[in-house]
């Protein structure tokens, strides 16, 4: 008797192999974990993912404005203002020696020059016709920003030579952006 149990044993096990290959337990495994992972996940949606809301008074009413986006000019505007007070700040402290506060009283009046000469080019531009329109004078550069889309050979021409009549720049460092605006 112990000769068929021997027997028939190896051909159970041949069978189950057969039914059963090796790659279906790790397989049943990872479906079960994964089955498992997404019951947990359901199960927590609401509960502590979402931050609760402060609570507010209902007799203090809370109005928040958001700034509207700057412009292109009032940022240059902006950044003006804040750079000439800088150096202005530097020529008026009598503890730093007279040469940097010379340099930083020609950096103001430099400064002052260039900004107006933005301004004048940009009056003289809307006056031709090319409103709006926005120039920034930036490291002996001159870019000059129009609405238009496109600009003709032309009107690129004409813009180049108010920005030569008004600023002291090489026509190779003036940039005309059309459609910029």
């Amino acid at each position: 008797m112990k000769k068929e149990m021997i027997m028939t044993e190896p051909l159970l096990r041949s069978k189950a192999a057969k039914k059963h290959p090796g790659w279906f337990r790790p397989a049943l495994i990872i479906l079960l974990l994964a089955a498992a992972g997404v019951v947990w996940y359901l199960s927590n949606i609401g509960t502590d993912s979402v931050p609760a809301k402060p609570e507010v008074s209902p007799t203090v009413s809370r109005i928040v404005e958001t700034p509207e986006p700057q412009t292109a000019r009032q940022r240059r505007e902006t950044a003006y203002e804040k750079d000439l007070a800088a150096v202005q700040a530097l020529v008026q402290q009598s503890a730093l020696p007279e040469e940097t506060r010379r340099q930083a009283a020609e950096q103001a009046a430099q400064m002052i020059r260039e900004h107006q000469m933005e301004l004048g080019l940009e009056a003289a531009l809307t006056k031709a016709g090319y409103a709006p329109c926005f120039v920034l004078m930036q490291n002996d550069a001159l870019t000059i920003a129009v609405s238009a889309s496109e600009i003709t050979a032309a009107q690129s021409a004409a813009i180049l030579s108010l920005c030569l009549e008004h600023a002291d720049v090489a026509s190779e460092n003036i940039r005309i952006m059309p459609g910029a605006l």
